[in-house]
């Protein structure tokens, strides 16, 4: 039932014009036809958009699996005053919807002047809690003993990090890298917001102009809404196994 709405999405986007609105509807076309992505990539930005959200999904994966285990690590394994209140008020802001934060950050990041650039998108995605209460979580579950050998043996504490814990986690590291990088891929309220110039749109902000305020050419939107999919959707179908495996490990 879930797949049913893409297939017929990847479907339209290689049907003859007529045929889109055809009734009743059919499934397989007369003839399948690359018209919609001709006149995709020669009346859009398209492959610009998809570089743009190439460049924040990368980004955003990888500075958010840097930062939220170095914070996760602290939380998890270091002791330090204030921790466990802190880590309170870092769950506290998980219940808070991403939307109300929307309009201080905008103002932040317009005296930042962080609009319009690619640092403007990412830093607040980076800084989501839910990467720092997921690694925690498994972090906490770490057997004491080996982090106490690998001190015995010398190992300061970002050798333990590194060295012990890393190592251990990859399993919980690639499932949040997964999630991470669809969620920043698909990222379309802030993107909005964010990047108000033409040549800075991302690929969800594109499918918004593609659609149109008056008119919608159904054929060229649902050629580039496949395109757009595939990415998240290859990664996801690909890495399911472990992405399950790492949200079960982190409990």
């Amino acid at each position: 039932l879930w797949f049913v709405p893409v297939l017929w999405m990847a479907d339209t986007a290689f049907k003859p014009d007529p045929e889109i609105f055809s009734n009743p509807p059919r499934w397989i076309p007369s003839h399948f036809t690359l018209d919609q992505m001709r006149k995709l990539f020669e009346d859009w930005p398209f492959l610009r958009w998809m570089g743009r959200s190439v460049m924040v999904a990368t980004v955003t994966a990888g500075g958010s699996l840097v930062l939220s285990t170095l914070a996760a690590f602290s939380f998890a394994r270091l002791r330090w005053k204030g921790r466990d209140t802190l880590f309170l008020i870092l769950l506290g802001f998980m219940l808070l919807p991403f939307e109300v934060n929307v309009i201080p950050l905008f103002f932040t990041m317009a005296k930042l002047k962080l609009l319009n650039t690619i640092p403007g998108v990412t830093l607040p995605l980076i800084a989501l809690p839910i990467g720092v209460f997921l690694l925690r979580q498994f972090f906490i579950n770490i057997p004491r003993d080996l982090e106490d050998a690998a001190r015995i043996d010398g190992c300061t504490t970002m050798g333990v990090l590194l060295r012990v814990i890393v190592p251990v986690s990859r399993p919980v590291l690639g499932a949040y890298s997964v999630y991470i990088f669809n969620l920043a891929w698909n990222e379309f309220f802030w993107a909005i917001i964010c990047l108000r110039k033409s040549d800075m749109l991302t690929l969800p902000v594109g499918l918004r102009y593609i659609q149109g305020a008056l008119d919608i050419d159904f054929g060229i939107f649902m050629a580039a809404a496949t395109i757009a999919a595939l990415p998240s959707l290859v990664v996801f179908l690909s890495l399911r196994k472990q992405v399950i495996r790492g949200f079960t490990l982190a409990g």
